[in-house]
């Protein structure tokens, strides 16, 4: 019987020297965790005192553990916040029901103010276990980015309104050329000598490519202005449309068209336009003394798209729509294919091939508004392939 109790009771202090291991591990778990956890970890009463604080306190806000835990909580918050906080610890304590998200302001022991997200459940005593982030500096940074939209909006309200004086104040002066050239030529041909009709001529192209300058400017700074409409567009239809609008240019010329099969794609459809108005008019116009021309659309599937670009962007390119439009015209010299999407920039003389420089800058932003990316290949009297991606999905905006 002696024996038999003896076992009982050596085998109670094994479970009990256990228990009290296990108990010892698991608090030391929680002081680790204390100690390293990168969030502000803390306890406290219902009496509205910390009972225990991580040393993320201390690092975040300048006070020590001791003058944390000396004073109320509430001493430490600006006294803007001290409604707000008392009503989440009623939440807590009285209602019994979590806080999944408060930010209020708390202040650094240099006089400066910390603002903090917190988290936090309740016992039914009345002890609350809480963590908090400081996110002053994401607040710092939105209150950046806030402004700066403000000023880009007051920006974009200023470019309207350039757009607007532009359209009317200098469309007026280049009626006025084209006006009375054509009435001097009316009324004064006779008069004057082959010189003279070849100025007045020179006088008229001018005032007309000014106009369309004008428009092609009024262009470029409107897209930026324009809010994305992103639906469903069936490219293939889409091109079909496009050329169309061609007839004039392509009347009597005999050009071999190839329009591979295009996917449907996510994006604004006005937009898009342009960009396939702008490419193919300068395959055609490219073109011209090619017989034939040869122009071909198409898309590249993801495998194939990855090994036209190399590295990182070779990886991008499988979450992009790939579309191109290569020709066998006068081809670029490829050195200078970094220059073909900027505003004015131009590898041909208006006495080879007319234009204003400006198409594929619209291009190019038109495709980086939606998220894609603009380049191209060619080789000087061999062609040139024009390449621009779309992603998968359209970014607001």
């Amino acid at each position: 019987m002696t024996r038999r109790t003896t076992d009982e009771l050596a085998r109670a202090n094994d479970d009990l020297c256990r228990e009290i291991s296990e108990r010892k591990r698991t608090q030391e778990e929680l002081d680790r965790f204390f100690m390293l956890s990168l969030d502000m970890l803390c306890i406290a009463n219902r009496d509205g005192y910390f009972k225990r604080v991580s040393p993320a306190f201390t690092r975040t806000l300048g006070w020590s553990m001791e003058e944390l835990l000396a004073r109320p909580f509430i001493d430490f918050v600006h006294p803007d916040d001290h409604s707000a906080t008392f009503e989440k610890v009623e939440q807590l304590v009285i209602d019994g029901q979590p806080v999944l998200h408060f930010e209020n302001r708390y202040r650094h022991k240099d006089g400066s103010w910390r603002t903090l997200s917190w988290t936090s459940v309740s016992e039914p005593d009345g002890t609350m276990y809480a963590a908090a982030r400081d996110v002053t500096e994401r607040q710092l940074v939105e209150e950046r980015v806030r402004r700066a939209n403000e000023k880009l909006a007051a920006a974009n309200k200023e470019l309207e309104a350039f757009s607007y004086s532009v359209s009317h104040d200098l469309r007026a002066p280049l009626r006025h050329i084209n006006g009375f050239a054509s009435l001097l030529r009316k009324h004064a041909a006779a008069e004057l000598d082959d010189k003279g009709q070849q100025y007045l001529t020179r006088i008229s192209e001018a005032a007309k490519h000014m106009e369309v300058l004008i428009d092609d400017l009024l262009q470029f700074s409107q897209i930026g202005c324009t809010e994305l409409r992103p639906l469903p567009v069936r490219l293939d239809q889409l091109v079909y449309d496009v050329l169309t609008g061609f007839w004039q240019e392509t009347d009597g010329r005999n050009i071999d068209w190839a329009i591979n099969d295009l996917p449907h794609v996510c994006a604004d459809a006005m937009l898009l336009r342009q960009v396939f108005v702008n490419l193919l008019s300068n395959a055609v116009k490219y073109t011209q003394g090619r017989d034939p021309a040869r122009i071909e659309i198409g898309s590249l599937d993801r495998d194939q798209a990855a090994p036209v670009i190399s590295g990182k962007e070779g990886e991008a390119a499988r979450d992009e729509v790939m579309i191109y439009i290569k020709d066998n015209g006068v081809g670029f010299d490829q050195q200078y294919a970094h220059q073909l999407y900027g505003v004015f920039q131009r590898l041909h003389s208006t006495r080879e091939f007319e234009g204003t420089g400006i198409g594929l800058a619209n291009v190019k932003r038109i495709v980086l508004r939606h998220g894609g990316r603009v380049w191209a290949e060619g080789k000087v009297g061999e062609g040139a392939t024009f390449y621009f991606s779309l992603p998968r999905t359209v970014p607001e905006g």
